[in-house]
């Protein structure tokens, strides 16, 4: 019984610390015009590989936080 009491308040703090982590805001770098231009065409071009692999972030973020909640309304 304590086993699954400790299991709860783990990933209960976990889930939070997520949560804090995913809204921190992120700093952006400073460099050089030319590089920051350079990254922008390069992210222009990825965009859509990028919107895919955000997309299956996403989901699977979703899925994960279900499952913990589930297993934490146990």
């Amino acid at each position: 019984m304590d086993n699954l009491i400790l299991q709860k308040t783990v990933i209960t703090v976990i889930l939070v610390l997520w949560v804090i982590n995913e809204f921190r805001t992120k700093k952006k770098k400073q460099s050089a015009p030319a590089i920051e231009e350079a990254d922008a065409r390069e992210r222009h071009e990825w965009r859509y590989i990028r919107w895919g692999w955000r997309a299956i972030q996403m989901a699977a973020t979703v899925y994960i936080v279900v499952q913990l909640i589930q297993f934490l309304l146990r």
